[in-house]
């Protein structure tokens, strides 16, 4: 059986989602990074940041979503935040040398974390390990990676369309709720660069619109 089919019937026995209101969507959500950062909070309701960026797929007040994969991740930007800066910038999965951090260790940080969700402020997730969404790939970005002449570049691998997800138990969630996603370091670090950096959180499942209509 095809795995999406298998997913919708099991939200509608157990959810009792009906089984045609059952979208494949996604949310996401974007944090900048500071200098002086010991959690890492998403906001993931249209209305809650007024500070959002083109990339975000935010959730809307009458809408509710079925969470089935969880991703976090690392981008850097250009010298500028343009709607085109943030299109063009490349999620990493790891503590890569593309991310643009005045101290490049402290990318290592994000992923020594913890994931915390708290719905209605009731713990859904008290603490979850970071490492589970760290990906480092077999064919890695360098330095020297255009080879003179070749027409050649070195990319980081991808292995497939869940590359970095976990897989979560189907939550339902919707946009009048109380949802407090955060990213725990444990203490104060710095992950600013030059430019500036931003965490990302993806979720993946399945959108019913205007059910709080």
């Amino acid at each position: 059986m095809n795995n999406i089919v298998a997913e919708k019937r099991f939200i509608t026995q157990n959810i009792g989602v009906p089984y045609e209101n059952l979208s494949q969507a996604y949310l996401r959500a974007e944090t900048v990074l500071t200098s002086n950062q010991s959690v890492i909070k998403f906001k993931i309701q249209q209305g809650k940041d007024s500070t959002g960026t083109v990339t975000e797929r935010l959730l809307a007040l009458n809408d509710q979503f079925v969470i089935t994969h969880l991703f976090f991740g690392l981008k850097s930007l250009g010298a500028s935040e343009s709607d085109a800066a943030h299109v063009k910038s490349v999620i990493e999965t790891y503590n890569s040398s593309a991310l643009d951090l005045t101290t490049p260790a402290n990318g290592e940080a994000y992923y020594n974390g913890s994931f915390e969700f708290t719905i209605d402020r009731k713990e859904y997730i008290p603490q979850f390990p970071m490492r589970a969404f760290k990906r480092v790939p077999d064919t890695q970005t360098a330095t020297d990676a255009d080879y003179t002449g070749s027409g050649i570049d070195t990319v980081d691998g991808y292995g497939n369309g869940l590359y970095g997800f976990y897989a979560s138990e189907p939550t339902l969630i919707d946009g009048r709720q109380t949802l407090d996603l955060s990213v725990d370091l444990g203490t104060s670090v710095d992950l600013t660069g030059s430019n500036p950096n931003y965490a990302v959180c993806e979720l993946r499942g399945y959108l019913i619109v205007n059910s709080k209509s």
